[in-house]
């Protein structure tokens, strides 16, 4: 990562608090601050909508927008104060960044090495050779459009080409390998994807490109297809799920609930009077959302299909296994 990268990311991380105030904050004060000029501030801004919490859909990433002279952000309540993490929580952190800096990800001596500093010296000195073998056997890649990547896409689209695709299915929590024959490439809500028709599905197809574990440029040429319209989706995902669907009932505390919503533009919310929100929603694949359930911990029930609480408790016990 470059230093100005890692300067605009250290920035955001300051900048964002400031922007989750309920009265926003003033252009001209940010700019003086973080001594930016207004296009520049507006760079960083349009970088936020990039950014949010796991699992990185368009539902968990921040917007903002201006008004009278002032920036207001969205979606990033989770920023706005400082966390007060668990013992597990601090030591997963301290293994990611410590494997992200030996990767060159991070400068050394900067903000991220700083910090990880700090935890460090509250360590003991066998927690510390227990977590020097974990963080040893982890190997970064960031994976981007750019570098060979971007070169074997290009080249793909430029010669008419067929492209091999390693690609990650979110939904379904599975690599596929697929033949794919490159069409264009669009951005939908800070997302690179690309749309081509896969032999797999015998169907238009878009890829987001930070889910292509690998690439390859094949010998066969793309054929002569009928181009129709494509929309690109707001929210990439399952969201028609048709007869053959799990009915699923939820139960969450508070209102956490209402983020499925962005998930499933078709759940049923219904808020209750004990403060409890009640979810219900149609999907044909249940791995997805086994996995999404588990950030909300004991703050959500599962009332049904009982085959989705048995996924979800696996995964919670393949989760612990790992980290025991």
């Amino acid at each position: 990562m470059s230093g100005k990268v890692s300067e605009r990311l250290n920035r955001l991380l300051v900048m964002v608090p400031y922007l989750a105030r309920a009265d926003g904050a003033d252009v001209k004060v940010l700019c003086r601050e973080f001594g930016l000029t207004e296009p520049e501030l507006m760079q960083d801004l349009d970088t936020l909508r990039m950014c949010g919490v796991p699992d990185y859909t368009p539902a968990d990433l921040m917007d903002y927008w201006i008004e009278g002279g002032r920036v207001h952000v969205m979606m990033a309540d989770y920023f706005a104060r400082p966390l007060n993490m668990t013992r597990p929580e601090v030591l997963s952190l301290f293994v990611a960044g410590s494997a992200l800096l030996r990767s060159g990800v991070f400068a050394e001596n900067g903000a991220l090495d700083s910090a990880l500093s700090k935890i460090e010296r509250m360590l003991s000195e066998e927690t510390k050779e227990e977590l020097e073998k974990v963080i040893s056997h982890i190997e970064v890649e960031m994976r981007a459009y750019e570098g060979n990547m971007r070169e074997i896409i290009d080249e793909g689209l430029e010669k008419g080409m067929n492209l091999e695709l390693d690609y990650w299915t979110f939904s379904r929590d599975e690599m596929t390998s697929r033949e794919v024959e490159p069409l264009s490439l669009v951005c939908s809500q800070g997302y690179w994807y690309l749309l081509g028709w896969c032999h797999l599905s015998d169907d238009y197809r878009l890829f987001r490109l930070d889910r292509i574990a690998r690439v390859r440029l094949t010998d066969n040429p793309c054929q002569e297809r009928v181009r129709e319209s494509f929309d690109v989706p707001r929210v990439v995902g399952e969201y028609k799920p048709g007869r053959k669907a799990h009915q699923v009932r939820l139960t969450f505390e508070g209102k956490q609930g209402r983020r499925i919503v962005e998930q499933w533009p078709a759940a049923q919310v219904t808020e209750k009077g004990d403060g409890t929100i009640s979810v219900e929603l149609r999907t044909r694949n249940l791995a997805w959302l086994a996995t999404y359930l588990l950030r909300f911990g004991g703050q959500v029930k599962i009332e049904g299909p009982k085959e989705l609480r048995k996924m979800v408790a696996k995964n919670a016990d393949e989760l612990l296994e790992a980290y025991s």
